[in-house]
């Protein structure tokens, strides 16, 4: 199978309904160690990234790229609110921590690699984005093996929070982190899956172009809108690949940026369909469109049998 190999998974997910549950014990059951000094916007990302090496030895040369909706909000907060309301200058520590990439320092710590470190973000499709990135570098030869996730966190009053991230008053919010072990070497496992391709596009027009050339089984495919996609795109989509199973897999997810991340690893751990066509967008008319490919055995046929099973019932 051609394209960017995911060898491994792992992932956590919840709805915050009030105050944030404690995350140390999580940490540990997921990493076998407990890691000190570290903000809960770190604990989520080697919660997930802990859960997705599950012990494998990473190659020394393993790169990290970490992306984020919003970054680390309760570091941002506690930096901005002193400087804001008080005049008071960040301490160094804090001002350190509001990096996204100090993540990724305590991931490469945590599992021995020393390899790039990036971290990616974006309002709109951040794990899209930094999947981009990931898939470039690889395909030039430049990285061999990375440890690719996001991380999404819940900040209190939840009110506040709901109103930073711009959903309803009402909207069910959570936490979540998401992370995937890509290879190009065969000796490091047999893949979950193989991202075939992920393209993003200005507008609708250049889309429907590249949908005309898509070669993919409509009969062993299910369809997927993000977040951010507005259903009447999903639809022109849904027309224009003639893939007839629409897959919502963001039926009773609490609100988080990288909820993209939960579609993709539950397609590479359950049993949906032979190949995923992911779509999501923007405002502007932008989109990312993205064909991963599953290995498991006997694959072909889920999309049917997942289709008869509704029918049936």
């Amino acid at each position: 199978m051609h394209g960017l190999r995911i060898i491994a998974t792992g992932s956590y997910c919840r709805e915050v309904s009030g105050e944030p549950p404690p995350l140390k014990s999580l940490l540990r059951e997921a990493t076998g160690v407990s890691v000190r000094r570290i903000g809960r916007f770190v604990q989520l990302a080697l919660i997930g990234a802990g859960r997705c090496v599950n012990g494998l030895a990473l190659p020394a040369e393993t790169a990290t790229y970490f992306t984020s909706g919003r970054g680390d909000l309760e570091v941002t907060l506690d930096m901005l609110i002193p400087m804001c309301e008080q005049g008071r200058p960040p301490t160094p520590f804090g001002f350190v921590n509001t990096v996204g990439n100090s993540a990724c320092f305590h991931i490469a710590q945590l599992f021995g690699v020393r390899g790039r470190s990036q971290f990616v973000t974006s309002r709109y499709g951040p794990l899209e984005s930094v999947l981009r990135l990931a898939a470039l570098d690889m395909g030039r030869g430049g990285v061999k093996t990375a440890l690719l996730g996001s991380a999404d966190i819940c900040t209190a009053p939840l009110g506040a929070h709901r109103a930073r991230i711009g959903v309803a008053n009402d909207t069910p919010v959570g936490e979540a982190s998401h992370w995937f072990l890509l290879a190009t070497d065969p000796d490091l496992g047999s893949p979950l899956g193989v991202v075939r391709s992920i393209r993003s596009f200005t507008d609708d027009a250049a889309l429907r172009a590249h949908l005309d050339r898509l070669d993919v089984n409509k009969d062993a495919a299910t369809l997927a809108g993000g977040q951010h996609l507005h259903p009447d795109r999903l639809q022109r989509v849904r027309e224009a690949t003639g893939i007839v199973e629409v897959w919502p897999y963001r039926d009773g997810l609490p609100w988080y940026d990288s909820q993209t991340g939960h579609g993709i690893h539950r397609f590479l751990t359950q049993e949906v369909a032979r190949t995923l066509v992911h779509i999501d967008g923007d405002p502007s008319g932008r989109s990312t469109l993205m064909v991963i490919d599953a290995a498991r055995p006997g694959a072909t046929d889920s999309t049917r049998r997942l289709r008869d099973r509704r029918n049936a019932g």
